[in-house]
């Protein structure tokens, strides 16, 4: 039996997080979907943690090897059978209607070229403290795709939220290079999927935050420190020159300072989260 939609979880040495992760899929209103587990080899109890849940929903692959993040995340992606698919991090909590809200917006808009579904998010400490909601810069609703990736670099950062936030059209995911991208570039390897995917249709944008990103010292992204901007600037001059965007000089000044601001700020989360 082929479900509408898929949950892809790439992992590793998730022990600490990713029971409540799966059973915020578990407590889901919505049911129609299957849970795509790729384990990165972990050397933790993960895997006997993820076996202790009896649903036939939850299709565990373990590579015999670590990978890297990119290729983990591809595979992940690759074993998806859905028509729409949302990527979760294993440390990560969606609210019990997050999967029923984005389906929804799919089913309602037919005719629109919707290829993503973005909501807004609550960042949480390790303790699940809320310690502050992060809303999309604008209203809900429809928004052109290439316009939305330029709203993105004027603001100096994915807009869109990390992979919980997000559900998209797997047929058009098909249309782009998915999660692989220059090793240099791994900070933002969510991001640069977005804009890729945003190039083939329409964003639709839900007002309220459906999912929870936890902020811990020790996660991946608090690892990329000052690198956050550089890595994301290098993508802004990748863009101009394959000619996604088009920006002045003193356009891509701004995005790039935007950048840096935001990565200042992110990083004063995580070290007082």
């Amino acid at each position: 039996m082929e479900h509408l939609v898929s949950i892809c979880i790439p992992c590793y040495n998730a022990g600490e997080t990713i029971k409540e992760t799966l059973q915020s899929l578990i407590n889901q209103t919505y049911s129609d979907f299957e849970i795509i587990i790729s384990d990165n080899h972990s050397t933790d109890n993960t895997i006997e943690i993820i076996r202790s849940f009896d649903d036939d929903r939850i299709k565990i692959f373990e590579n015999e090897s670590n990978l890297g993040v990119i290729q983990n995340y591809h595979l992940a992606l690759s074993r998806a059978k859905g028509k729409y698919v949302k990527l979760l991090c294993a440390d990560d909590i969606i609210s019990p209607d997050c999967i029923e809200k984005q389906v929804n917006v799919f089913l309602s808009h037919p005719n629109d070229n919707i290829v993503m579904v973005a909501a807004e998010k609550n960042v949480i400490n390790k303790d699940n403290k809320i310690l502050f909601r992060k809303p999309f810069p604008g209203k809900a609703g429809i928004y052109d795709g290439k316009k939305a990736i330029k709203k993105s670099f004027l603001h100096g950062t994915s807009i869109f939220g990390e992979p919980g936030c997000v559900m998209f059209d797997r047929e058009a995911a098909k249309k782009t290079s998915e999660f692989l991208i220059d090793p240099s570039l791994t900070y933002i390897i969510e991001f640069n999927f977005y804009c890729q995917l945003l190039q083939h249709g329409n964003l639709f944008v839900i007002k309220e935050p459906l999912f929870s990103f936890r902020v811990i010292s020790t996660s991946g992204t608090a690892g990329f420190k000052w690198s956050q901007a550089r890595i994301f600037n290098a993508l802004i001059d990748k863009y101009q020159k394959d000619g996604v965007i088009n920006y002045s000089w003193f356009v891509r000044t701004y995005c790039k300072t935007m950048a840096w601001i935001m990565c200042i700020a992110r990083n004063l989360v995580f070290k007082f989260a």
